[in-house]
Order: C-alpha cells, then structure tokens, then sequence
C-alpha cells in the first residue's frame, strides 16, 4: 500500500486544528474513487513558516522549503467573500511563484484550499454533531443554523455567529460556563458525519 504525505500551512492556530482532519477525509475519498491502487492517506502535518519572512509570499516560500520530500504542501486562505479568485491571486499565486523558481529542495506541488467563508463555517454545517459536542437540546432553529450543509457560506461571520450561539446555550444555566469556540474544533471535525461542506477551489492549471 502506498502512502500520501502531506503538509498544511494555515492561517491560524484553530483551522491547523480542524483542517487536517478535513483534508485527510478528503483527499481519502478522492483517492478510493479514482486510485487504481489502495493509498494510505496520513493525516496532513502543520508546518510554521519563518519568522523573519516578511511578506505572505516569501512565508509561504518558507513552509515549502520545510515541505521538502512531502507529497503536497496545502495552502489555506479564507475568501470571507462569495467568490475566492481574489484570495487565490493576492494571498496564494505570489507564493506558489516564489516556490516555481525557487531552486535547492522544496515542495513545488501546492495545493490551495480557499473556504468561501472562514474555516468556522465547517462547525455549523452539521447540526447534530454541534448540539451532541456542545450538550444542548436546542434545535437548528433556535440555534439559528440553516437547514442544508451548503447554506453556510451565507453566514457573513460564522465565528462570531458560532461564539453568539454558545452564549444562548449556555444563557441559562445557574453556573454559566464560559463559552470557548476554540474546545469546540477538534471534538467537532472528529465527530462531524459531513465535514466538508464547503466548497475549495483550486486555481485551474
């Protein structure tokens, strides 16, 4: 059996909690579609960029170089707009430029993953994993969830939308526990039956 190996530059300390996960689902499902062969997908590692690298470009350029020997490097930018072309060209392409002529070891295979809102809109696209991993009966409604997976891209601030609505569930209670959306990442994308509702996009080649 072969093995795919993979690297994850995200924007943030969160999404590097939840993204692997949903890539490596990804990529499995992909692969059992289309391989001719059974290929073992590993789940992606989180690389941090140099801290003396100045610009996203050269940050991007950076991680690739610490990718070497890795199958991919994936590149995570949210749109937080309807349409990802802007974020494909202004935070992703200068990077990927970088690593084209870049020369000595580097991972030149990078593989954009652009969610059309922030990373946090994965976490209310499945209703019942959110009421199971939070403790609450309240239903998609009174939580103010849409109705279908796809639907939250609409949301124009899933994170404060999702920190809003631990602050209604636990309103309530005598003891009011202190809502934190960060314990909320990996217990979510773990139980999640859909945990990609959101539509990537890679830039056409």
């Amino acid at each position: 059996m072969r093995q795919l190996v993979l690297a994850l530059y995200a924007e943030g300390r969160t999404d590097e909690r939840f993204l692997p996960v949903i890539i490596q689902r990804t990529a499995d499902r992909i692969l059992r579609q289309n391989a001719s062969t059974m290929v073992d997908v590993l789940e992606p590692l989180p690389l941090e960029a140099d801290q003396e690298a100045s610009s996203r470009a050269e940050r991007i350029y950076s991680v690739a170089r610490k990718a070497a020997g890795f199958h991919a490097l994936i590149v995570h930018a949210d749109a937080d707009a309807p349409n990802p072309y802007a974020a494909l060209q202004q935070r992703i392409e200068p990077g990927r430029q970088l690593v084209r002529e870049a020369e000595g070891d580097c991972c030149h295979e990078l593989l954009p993953i652009i969610p059309v809102r922030m990373t946090e809109a994965w976490m209310a696209a499945d209703v019942e994993a959110f009421r199971q991993v939070v403790g609450t009966d309240l239903s998609a409604d009174q939580l103010g969830f849409p109705d279908q997976p796809h639907e939250v891209e609409a949301i124009h601030n899933p994170k404060h939308k999702l920190e809003l609505t631990l602050n209604q569930v636990f309103a309530g209670q005598r003891r009011r526990r202190k809502a934190r959306l960060a314990q909320y990442y990996e217990p979510l994308v773990h139980l999640g039956r859909n945990p990609s509702p959101v539509r990537s996009r890679q830039h056409p080649e």
